[in-house]
């Protein structure tokens, strides 16, 4: 899987949710602050997994942080080990 199409896709997704927000979208990209809020609880999670478990590994913890928030676990997987 390559991992910059989907920060990429990652990222219109964010660009996506907030602009429905913004404008108030009706139909089915109404959804979309919904599904965003739930995307970024997800990702409140994820982030408190790589504070408990990988930021040793970061040379820059806020910076990662921040990345694994907004990209969840297509940036998380750098941390994780391969097998």
């Amino acid at each position: 899987m390559n991992t910059v199409a989907m920060k990429a896709a990652t990222f219109l997704f964010w660009v996506l949710a907030i602009t429905a927000w913004v404008q108030g979208w009706d139909g089915l990209l109404g959804y979309l602050p919904t599904i965003g809020l739930i995307v970024a609880g997800i990702h409140v999670l994820e982030v408190l997994l790589f504070w408990v478990a990988f930021r040793k590994k970061s040379t820059n913890v806020r910076l990662d942080a921040i990345q694994v928030f907004i990209f969840g676990m297509f940036h998380l997987q750098r941390f994780m080990p391969k097998f």
